[in-house]
């Protein structure tokens, strides 16, 4: 019985097949006029830090063709960086990362393509919402 050989790519052996074969690095996308739709989901395990936010991507006079809904997320030191700007609803902030197109397909035969966008820097803040106190205090003091 022979004995087959498997390659594995850290075989000198296998060395030429990919050698030369670098993959493509992703383009990095800046989105300049992002509105936040929701607060953002912010968890820090101890060992891993990790935010996400559900933003909508509009026409900016750079980027008049941009609409699009989309989930920006970071993990470790950009995810500490982006819990600082303290996003709320109704924000427009500025966003760079990897964007990534995700196609659902649901059983009706219809799709969805879902774009998520991997931080490589937080937020910048373009406009902020105007802040409403919603203190219990606050309220009952209104009432007043």
């Amino acid at each position: 019985m022979a004995h087959e050989k498997f390659v594995t790519p850290d075989d000198a052996s296998f060395q030429p097949y990919y050698l030369g074969l670098e993959a493509e690095q992703p383009k990095e996308t800046e989105l300049a006029n992002c509105l936040v739709l929701a607060l953002p989901a912010y968890k820090d395990t101890g060992r891993r830090r990790e935010w996400s936010c559900a933003l909508h991507a509009q026409p900016s006079i750079f980027q008049p063709d941009t609409d699009m809904e989309l989930i920006a997320s970071a993990s470790h030191e950009v995810a500490a960086q982006s819990q600082r700007k303290s996003l709320k609803p109704g924000d427009r902030v500025m966003l760079t990362g990897i964007m990534r197109e995700d196609t659902l397909m649901f059983p009706t035969g219809e799709s969805k393509i879902m774009y998520h966008l991997a931080l490589t820097q937080a937020p910048q803040m373009v406009a902020k919402e105007k802040r409403v106190s919603t203190t219990v205090y606050e309220q009952r003091r209104k009432r007043r």
